[in-house]
């Protein structure tokens, strides 16, 4: 048998990658003039300060065009427009006009009992459907 001259992998943790590519950024910064560095100072504050404000959210693609839509119409961010639809849906559930338990449906995931199934969501796309002319899912073509 011949032995083969295989190399060692090297593994390095993703913590001590991240580290070193902050010190390496910040050695390049370093060398920059002292506007472009007190400009880069600001933009990372500016992208610190705004972390605790930003989120994640599945959405169906059709009420997230929607709602690019809405804003455009607008002229207003779609990120404020969502705050305002998202404040007046907590407003109207502690005030008890919204039922959640009509939308509810078992779920199969350790980590949630339910899931919600909205029926206007696929009214929504019917709509949308129409909109641009598209086939829709629920018409039997013969």
């Amino acid at each position: 048998m011949t032995k083969k001259n295989l190399a060692r992998r090297v593994t390095v943790d993703p913590s001590v990658v991240g580290l070193l590519e902050m010190m390496e950024q910040r050695q390049i910064e370093s060398q920059l003039p002292r506007p472009e560095r007190e400009k880069k100072s600001r933009e990372r504050a500016k992208i610190s300060a705004r972390r605790e404000r930003r989120a994640t959210y599945d959405l169906p693609p059709l009420v997230r065009i929607r709602m690019m839509e809405l804003s455009g119409q607008l002229s207003i961010p779609a990120s404020q427009l969502v705050s305002l639809a998202l404040t007046r849906f907590i407003t109207d559930y502690d005030s008890g006009k919204i039922d959640l338990s009509i939308y509810k449906r078992s779920s199969r995931s350790p980590r949630y009992d339910w899931n919600l199934v909205l029926p206007e969501t696929n009214e929504f796309e019917k709509n949308q459907k129409k909109k641009k002319g598209l086939p829709n899912k629920s018409s039997k073509s013969r």
